[in-house]
């Protein structure tokens, strides 16, 4: 397995810890070293910035493989019970609750580095091979009917460095070392070193967007995601530690605007979050929930204002609306909904809109990347599979990307399983095209409703931000 993060980590741990697959011997290279176990034993008193929403399926699959009993026990888990999305220029809102699927909570917060920590303590105890930080440099597959093994060489990061617990291979192994496996697996991210070498492209596309990422506190303890989405993107507020009053912000934004918004101090930033939340000052579009006047609010040309801001619209815009855009806005807020269990039935009397708490002071450090969405033309040949990032990569929005690299490991691991109880092959191409079926299935439809909701709030149209709001209501 090539890539050592969370995806990476926990295919390796599913592997061995699945009984059918638990003979194989499994390896796992990266370039960087594996997290240190005293940072998670001693966690600084500020979450990091890179959180995941993990869904109860990605929680159930880090329990299988032994590694959430530590995420818990370091108290840096927080569950959320609802998720509430509103839309700054349009009236309405959508708001689940797990008890509306007659759960407890919808899904867990929690910081990259606390899952990534815990998985690779898994990995050792359940007897994952490690080495010294290497990149792949070369890759060679056979041919269907070919040969029986793929190998692929690796170039050595540095000598000396170990896991970080004082555990490495030692630092006497040469600078390039060949590896015969019967399955190579990329799962070195967005911009896989693997998926190149074996000839697979990934197309895909640049938002134009950078999502600012950072800690906060509010002036009251919450368990729900909050989501709103301004006319830049979605600003999200997700509850982060067991208290309930720290929490993480992703802010997707122009990326002027994301790398002010990173500089800003502590103060300032605090009160700039809180603000857009509750539609303060320039932040005040228009929409669901304001404090603020409209102040920031766009004008539309072609369009005129009805009362209460409804627009007036004409019989066939109205048809186009009701047949189109508010079923396709409530179709996508479903699918990302759907990861979380939410949606307990169409007839219910919508929940009434909740203001979130006040952002009261900020700490830690932020950070911006750049957004984008792509998909390999093809996540498995004969001994090759890709999953996670190196396979597609999605819009933060909903919080669903490491959610889908978790799915793409319980699947690979239930094709690898299928193979070894019926003495078949791991590597063969019949064995990773049913991964890679079904895989491609499952994921599609999500990545659809992502990239179909940040073009849909994303849209200053007067009639696509009608639609927004009646999809919402």
């Amino acid at each position: 397995i090539v890539g050592g993060g969370i995806v990476g980590t926990a295919l390796a741990c599913s592997i061995r810890a699945n009984p059918l697959t638990a003979h194989l011997a499994v390896s796992l290279a990266d370039r960087a070293p594996p997290p240190a176990s005293a940072w998670l034993d001693d966690p600084p008193p500020t979450p990091e910035p890179r959180v995941s929403a993990l869904t109860p399926a990605s929680v159930a699959l880090l329990r299988d493989v032994g590694a959430w009993d530590r995420v818990e026990a370091s108290r840096r888990a927080c569950a959320f019970r609802a998720m509430q999305v509103w839309d700054a220029e349009a009236a309405g809102h959508v708001r689940y609750d797990a008890s509306e699927v007659g759960a407890t909570e919808l899904g867990h917060v929690v910081e990259n580095r606390v899952v990534h920590t815990a998985l690779h303590e898994a990995a050792r105890r359940l007897g994952v091979r490690t080495s010294p930080p290497a990149s792949a440099v070369a890759l060679d597959l056979p041919a269907d009917g070919g040969g029986d093994l793929a190998t692929i060489k690796f170039r050595r990061e540095g000598a000396g460095e170990g896991d970080g617990d004082g555990e490495g291979d030692g630092d006497d192994s040469p600078e390039i070392t060949e590896v015969r496996a019967r399955l190579v697996v990329g799962a070195d991210g967005p911009s896989s070193k693997v998926r190149t070498l074996a000839g697979l492209r990934a197309a895909g596309w640049r938002y134009g967007l950078k999502a600012c990422v950072g800690t906060v506190a509010t002036d009251e303890p919450h368990a729900i995601a909050w989501q709103r989405f301004l006319p830049t993107g979605p600003l999200a507020l997700l509850p982060v530690t067991e208290d309930g009053r720290v929490s993480n912000v992703v802010w997707t934004t122009t990326p002027e605007e994301a790398d002010r918004l990173c500089a800003l101090s502590d103060e300032a930033f605090a009160a700039e979050v809180d603000a857009a939340l509750r539609g303060e000052g320039r932040h005040s579009h228009g929409g669901q929930g304001e404090v603020g006047s409209g102040e920031g609010k766009r004008k539309r040309p072609g369009f005129v204002y009805g009362f209460e801001g409804q627009w007036l619209m004409g019989e066939a815009q109205e048809r186009l609306v009701d047949a189109l855009l508010k079923p396709a806005t409530e179709a996508a807020i479903r699918a990302v909904a759907s990861g979380f269990g939410g949606f307990g039935g169409d007839d219910a009397a919508p929940p009434p809109f909740e203001l979130p708490p006040r952002v009261v002071s900020a700490a830690g450090p932020r950070g911006a990347f750049p957004l984008a969405t792509s998909l390999a033309g093809r996540y498995a040949l004969r001994r090759l599979a890709l999953v996670g990032d190196a396979a597609h990569r999605v819009h933060p929005l909903g919080g669903q990307g490491v959610n889908l690299g978790m799915r793409d490991v319980v699947l690979l691991t239930d094709a690898l399983a299928a193979a070894c109880a019926n003495g078949g092959d791991v590597g063969s191409t019949l064995t990773l095209r049913k991964y890679a079926d079904e895989a491609n299935n499952a994921n599609l439809p999500m990545m659809a409703a992502l990239d179909g909701l940040q073009r849909l709030f994303a849209s200053d149209q007067p009639l696509v931000a009608w639609a927004r709001g009646a999809g919402l209501a």
